[in-house]
């Protein structure tokens, strides 16, 4: 049995890796601020062994108390993001500490909250979701794609700090996948998205949540510090 965190979990991308992830005798806290209703029904499958506990990432107190009640974990899936596009002089102060917030701050003081525990045990997994904008960044990302940058460096740092006793931690990287925040795009231009990538479909959360489901695995215990892309062959951005 594993004891499973997974934040975002009510976005199309969290409920996928939910699903692809959590086994029959595993547990699992599912992190959610909006759309209760999904995360409602993921645990109407999974039954008791899925508690849920809504957050506000943006909240620094509410999320310090939230990693006071982690407790030990298996695995930490760090799926919660904000994205807001626009060039940098258009965006607001709270449209910019929203994704530094989420995308940076919880993911950071999640890690640092479990990772006492899993050095005491000498085993865990944790996989933080960056994008394909922390490599090719497009117009419009420049705050969004810093945080997905960080995220990576951070990530590799981890790995390289508590790989050696017994700890690896990875990233998932996606790519245009139909769903959440690539919608309003998508009606918008929906060809140039779909000429982005190099295979003739976009992706979906299911790519993403198998990605994420491999590095959770023993298939995947030779991996650290590494970002796997689920982009299709992504061959727009800087």
């Amino acid at each position: 049995m594993r004891r499973i965190l997974i934040t975002g979990a009510s976005s199309e991308i969290g409920a996928a890796i939910t699903r692809a992830v959590v086994g029959a005798d595993d547990e699992v806290i599912l992190q959610f601020f909006r759309h209760r209703s999904t995360c409602d029904e993921l645990q109407e499958q999974l039954g008791r062994r899925c508690s849920l506990a809504s957050v506000d990432f943006t909240d620094g107190p509410a999320v310090a108390e939230f990693c006071k009640s982690l407790g030990e974990l298996d695995v930490a899936i760090n799926a919660a993001g904000v994205t807001v596009a626009g060039l940098l002089p258009a965006l607001s102060d709270a449209e910019i500490d929203s994704m530094i917030g989420v995308n940076i701050v919880s993911a950071v003081r999640i890690c640092r909250s479990v990772l006492p525990a899993m050095v005491n045990r000498r085993q865990g997994c944790i996989i933080n979701i960056s994008s394909v904008t922390a490599t090719r960044a497009g117009r419009g990302q420049s705050v969004y794609a810093g945080t997905k940058g960080f995220i990576e460096s951070f990530t590799r740092a981890l790995a390289a700090e508590y790989g050696p006793r017994g700890i690896r931690a990875n990233c998932v990287a996606p790519g245009p996948i139909d769903a959440g925040s690539l919608r309003p795009l998508l009606s918008l231009a929906p060809d140039e998205v779909k000429g982005s990538v190099s295979i003739a479909r976009l992706g979906s959360p299911s790519d993403v949540a198998a990605a994420v489901a491999f590095l959770c695995s023993a298939g995947a215990s030779y991996i650290n510090g590494q970002t796997i892309h689920v982009d299709g062959g992504f061959q727009k951005g800087v």
